[in-house]
């Protein structure tokens, strides 16, 4: 919870402050996927609005159209109240709406000066008014707790704080009305993230409308004016803090009207096993990389599949690289079936048994130009060649023809080019490569995402066939409901650092409902990090700094 005593707005002045921009019924769609469905909500001057919902809801989606970067199918904006159609991010802009992503999309070589105005510099005739652009930065910098010196300094030395004040300046040098906070607490120790929610007070009493989007739910009270929450793409709730709780709101956000019957279906017949008794495929004791990963233990085995849950920038995927060899850890232990290894790239991996089916298929999965055969045999070419290197058509042919018939792939011909296959189809045969190479684990790093219901079964039912028949899987989704009832256990990561275990509800005790379960996990993510130790905030640093140039003294020899 925020401590502060600047007083939080009075009752009576919700709702009553003017409307900056005012969004109605907003619905955004792509192929085979409703990213927003009849969305709405307002934004007034002087208010801090804060926006919920679980990974997926719709908040990225609806940023995209607040920000101009992508125009709604349906519905309409109106700015000062009038009805505006953004075509680019640079129009919403103009009418002083600013985002700032919890990606930091600064130029780390440039000045902060030089940041702020990047792409909209002042001049005086044709030359550059660097005078009056250090005026209207420094008439802001004091405010906002940046000095003289810092204005000089190349961006990319700042810390993550003061890398979010120059965004801040950026937006409130071109007189920003509206300033979107997409997570802008990720990464920042408490003291850093005290000065924030200060400097969102200041914009607030400038008159600034913030849209606030955040998982940390203690953060919330103290802070924001009024929640909209957002859940499966739609609005569900406008409350009030006062009249909520942490666990209030996460009820909101993950409560449902939907069932799970895609996945209820595909878990009937499915013998599991509590997953002590099975042989132990990897294990990884107090592995860490600074400053991404810290003490990460767990234990996948076979038969079993283990979900981790996350919002971004939890270390979900940054977990999956260490597993993978694409990165290494500073300290720590990796075991494959018993036996400890340092992986220290992706091609040693896949000699173990390990393959990745990544987020994404498209840029890093796909091989668009060529034949489903050759996207599902090249990952282990040796098994459809005659001698050493000559390739065999017939048996490449003869073994794509197999699996797209077992893996229920909907094609013309195993010749087609997979880049024409719907989506669904495109991740099933990326599946079909990984188990191609009889691997003993696969990592599904968001396995359905951009894809229908129907193509979802299917994934499912592929991912329990291959745990079934003695694989195991370790899957990354930030879709509550597809993580809770697809996997056996759950880990929760946070910041780094896993936060908590839960089973599966297919091996609950049957007293937690799926939705409980989900609530659960939700309310472990959104726990507010306890105050950080000086003394322990001081070692970690040195701690950081000493691993980073272990690794590039590494990368070096």
């Amino acid at each position: 919870m925020y401590s502060t005593d600047m007083k939080m707005a009075s009752e009576p002045r919700l709702g009553t402050l003017p409307a900056i921009v005012e969004a109605r019924g907003l619905g955004k769609r792509y192929p085979g996927v409703v990213a927003l469905d009849d969305v709405s909500l307002v934004l007034r001057a002087g208010e801090i609005h804060a926006l919920l919902g679980e990974n997926g809801a719709g908040k990225s989606t609806l940023i995209g159209l607040l920000s101009g970067i992508t125009s709604p199918d349906s519905g309409e904006m109106l700015v000062d109240g009038q009805v505006r159609n953004f075509t680019s991010p640079r129009q919403a802009q103009d009418l002083g709406i600013s985002t700032i992503y919890q990606e930091q999309t600064l130029a780390p070589h440039l000045t902060v000066i030089e940041n702020v105005f990047f792409g909209r510099e002042l001049k005086r005739g044709p030359f550059l008014d660097e005078r009056a652009m250090r005026r209207r930065v420094e008439a802001l910098s004091d405010e906002f707790g940046l000095s003289k010196a810092d204005l000089e300094l190349p961006t990319g030395s700042l810390g993550a704080l003061k890398q979010h004040v120059v965004q801040i300046l950026k937006a409130l040098a071109f007189d920003a009305r509206v300033v979107i906070l997409d997570e802008p607490t990720s990464g920042l120790e408490d003291n850093e993230r005290q000065m924030l929610f200060d400097h969102m007070l200041r914009m607030r009493e400038r008159g600034v409308a913030i849209l606030w989007v955040t998982h940390r739910l203690d953060e919330l009270f103290g802070l924001a004016d009024v929640i909209t929450v957002l859940r499966d793409s739609r609005w569900v709730a406008h409350v009030t803090p006062a009249d909520q709780t942490p666990d209030s709101l996460v009820r909101l956000m993950v409560g449902r009207t939907r069932n799970l019957g895609e996945l209820s279906s595909v878990h009937d017949g499915r013998v599991t096993s509590s997953g002590t008794e099975q042989a132990e495929v990897l294990r990884m004791s107090d592995v860490t990389r600074l400053p991404l990963l810290r003490d990460i233990s767990l234990t996948v085995r076979q038969g079993e599949i283990l979900g981790i849950a996350g919002i971004a920038g939890a270390g979900r995927t940054e977990l999956a690289r260490i597993i993978l060899g694409a990165d290494r850890p500073d300290s720590g232990e990796v075991f494959v079936r018993g036996r400890k290894v340092l992986i220290k790239n992706p091609q040693q991996a896949t000699q173990l048994g390990i393959y990745l089916v990544p987020e994404e298929r498209k840029t890093q999965s796909i091989l668009g130009t060529m034949s489903i055969e050759q996207n599902i045999s090249i990952s282990s070419l040796n098994t459809v060649s005659t001698g050493a290197i000559v390739l065999n058509n017939r048996k490449e042919r003869t073994a794509a023809r197999r699996i797209v018939t077992e893996l229920g792939i909907r094609c013309s011909a195993v010749t087609q080019k997979i880049g024409t296959l719907s989506g669904g189809n495109q991740q099933k045969v990326i599946i079909a490569r990984s188990l191609f190479s009889q691997p003993s684990l696969l990592i599904f790093d968001e396995p359905t995402q951009g894809i229908d219901v129907a193509a979802k079964t299917d994934i499912y039912r592929l991912i329990y066939e291959f745990v079934d028949q003695g694989g195991a899987a370790i899957v990354i989704s930030s879709e509550l409901p597809e993580l809770v009832s697809l996997s056996d256990r759950i880990v929760v990561m946070r910041e780094g650092r896993l936060v908590g275990e839960l089973a599966g509800s297919h091996r609950n005790t049957g007293v937690e409902s799926d939705n409980e379960l989900a609530e659960n996990i939700m309310a472990l993510v959104a726990r507010a990090a306890k105050q950080t130790n000086p003394a322990a905030a001081e070692a970690d640093s040195t701690a950081v700094n000493s691993a980073q140039k272990n690794r590039a003294d590494e990368e070096t020899r």
